[in-house]
C-alpha cells in the first residue's frame, strides 16, 4: 500500500474527522487513513476504545518536550494544530513505507476518487490549491481580496506530496519556521503554517510544484463565487460559474467545509462564522445539505467527541488561557525569559505573574471573539473615542498626534502589554 491520507485535530473534532474518513473510504478503499489527535485525554478516559488509526502526535511526531510545551502553549487551538503539521507528514516519510500523502483539514468530505490527485504525485513532489481560479476586474467573492490576501495564496487545508528531495527540503524548511512562526498575526504578516506557502513556487520549479486549479478540489465558502454545483448522471459536478461551458465542468472530488458550525448543521441550520454576508446560492444547498446529512446520520460518534475540552486550552487549576495569556508569554520569552512549564500555577510562574496583575479575571465577555462587527455598542464607545482624540489634538497639535497614532499599531498589541507586567522592558516593548 503505497498511499495514505491523515487529518490533524483536538479530540472534539476526531467524530468530525471520522465523517471525512467515511467519505474517504467510500470512493477510495485502496487508500490508508490516519488520525493525528493534537491533544491529551484525561486520565479516566479509555483509550483502548481508539480506532487503532488514531495516532497521538505527542507521542509520534519528532517534537522535543519541550519545543511541545513550548508551542503547545503560546498557540491557541487553530495555530498548535497546523503547527505540527510539517512533523506529520515527516513522520509518514520517515516511519512509514507510504510514497503519496494527503492531508486533508477535518471539515473535508470526499465525492470521488483521489486517483487524479496521486496521478498528479506521479509527476510531480508537491500539489497545492490555490484558493481561487478566477479572474475578475471587479472581484465578485464574498471574502474580500484583501482578506485572501492576509491568509495567502494557498489553501492548506489541503497539501499533497510524494516521497522526494524536494519535499523532504520543503517540510523541513516548513517545519523550523512553524516551531516559532504558526500565528495568525496580520502585524507579522503571518497565518498559522499557511501563507508560508506563498514562497513554493518561487523556490521549486514546476515539475517539483504542481498548483491544481482543478474546480473539484477544495470547493470551499472562499470559492463558491466562482464555482457552480450540480448533479449530472455522473455524479455530483462543478463548472466555472461565469462561463458555464463544458470545458469547465469537472467531477467534485472533495468540499472543504470551513466555517461552518458543525452543531448547528447536524440540526439543519446553516451557519457560517468565518464569512459573514456570504451570497446565498442555491446550488450550495446541495452540498450543505450533503455534509449536514453526513454529520446527522453518524450524529453518535459526532456528539461522542464534540463536547470534549481541549486540553492546552487551561492551566493546571482549569481556569482558561486566553490569547492574551500567550501572547504575553510569546513577547517575554522572546525577550529572554523562560518559563519550564507555563501551564502551571505554582509560585513564580507565568499565572502567578499573570494573577498579580488583575489578568487572570474572568468574564462573561470572550475577549478573544470580539472584533467591531459584534461588540456591543460600537458606535457609542468609537464615538466617545473619537471625542477624546480630538481633544487630545488639539492639546499635542499635528505632528506629535500623527507621531503618536503611528506609535499606538504597533502598541495596541497584546505582545506589546509586557509593561504592564514588568517595567525591565519598557523602552522595548514594541520590539518585542
Amino acid at each position: 500500500m503505497s498511499k495514505v491520507a491523515f487529518t490533524i485535530v483536538a479530540k472534539n473534532y476526531i467524530g468530525l474527522a471520522q465523517i471525512l474518513e467515511s467519505s474517504l473510504k467510500a470512493q477510495n478503499p485502496d487508500t490508508d487513513f490516519f488520525i493525528i489527535v493534537a491533544d491529551d485525554f484525561s486520565d479516566n478516559f479509555d483509550l483502548e476504545k481508539l480506532p487503532s488509526n488514531i495516532l497521538f502526535a505527542r507521542n509520534e511526531l519528532n517534537i522535543s518536550s519541550k519545543q511541545w510545551i513550548d508551542m503547545s502553549f503560546k498557540y491557541d487551538l487553530t495555530e498548535f494544530c497546523t503547527s505540527i503539521k510539517p512533523a506529520s507528514f515527516s513522520y509518514f516519510i520517515e516511519k512509514t513505507k507510504y510514497d503519496k500523502i494527503i492531508y486533508l483539514d477535518p471539515d473535508i468530505f470526499i465525492y470521488n476518487s483521489l486517483n487524479s490527485i496521486y496521478d498528479m504525485l506521479d509527476v510531480h513532489s508537491i500539489v497545492l490549491t490555490p484558493h481561487i481560479t478566477v479572474i475578475q476586474d471587479t472581484f465578485q467573492g464574498d471574502r474580500s481580496e484583501s482578506g485572501l490576501l492576509s491568509t495567502g495564496v494557498f489553501n492548506l487545508g489541503f497539501c499533497a506530496i510524494k516521497r522526494s528531495i524536494a519535499s523532504k527540503k520543503m517540510i523541513s524548511w516548513w517545519h523550523t519556521r512553524l516551531l516559532d512562526k504558526c500565528y495568525i498575526d496580520s502585524h507579522d504578516s503571518f497565518f498559522t503554517d499557511q501563507k508560508w506557502m506563498d514562497f513554493l513556487p518561487c523556490f521549486f520549479n514546476s515539475t517539483e510544484l504542481h498548483i491544481s486549479r482543478h474546480l473539484g478540489m477544495n470547493i470551499a465558502p472562499w470559492n463558491f463565487f466562482e464555482r457552480k454545483v450540480f448533479m449530472s448522471d455522473e455524479g455530483l459536478m462543478v463548472c466555472n460559474r461565469e462561463t458555464d461551458s463544458e470545458e469547465s465542468i469537472h467531477p467534485v472530488i472533495f468540499v472543504h467545509y470551513s466555517g461552518y458550525n458543525y452543531v448547528e448543521l447536524k440540526k439543519g441550520n446553516v451557519v457560517q462564522n468565518n464569512i459573514s454576508g456570504i451570497k446565498d446560492y442555491e446550488d450550495i444547498k446541495l452540498l450543505t445539505n450533503i455534509y449536514a446529512k453526513a454529520i446527522y446520520e453518524n450524529r453518535d460518534v459526532f456528539d461522542s467527541y464534540i463536547k470534549e475540552k481541549y486540553s492546552f486550552g487551561v492551566f493546571e487549576n482549569d481556569e482558561a488561557i486566553k490569547g492574551f495569556h500567550r501572547r504575553i508569554y510569546r513577547s517575554l520569552t522572546n525577550k529572554g525569559q523562560l518559563f519550564e512549564y507555563p501551564f502551571s500555577i505554582a509560585q513564580g510562574s507565568l499565572y502567578q505573574k499573570l494573577k498579580e496583575k488583575g489578568m487572570m479575571k474572568s468574564s462573561i465577555i470572550n475577549i478573544d471573539k470580539v472584533n467591531k462587527d459584534n461588540l456591543n455598542g460600537v458606535g457609542r464607545k468609537l464615538r466617545m473615542f473619537n471625542t477624546g482624540t480630538r481633544l487630545l489634538y488639539r492639546l499635542i497639535g499635528l505632528e506629535k498626534y500623527l507621531l503618536l497614532i503611528r506609535l499606538m499599531r504597533p502598541f495596541s498589541r497584546f505582545e506589546s502589554q509586557i509593561h504592564l507586567i514588568t517595567t525591565d522592558f519598557d523602552e522595548e516593548n514594541i520590539n518585542y
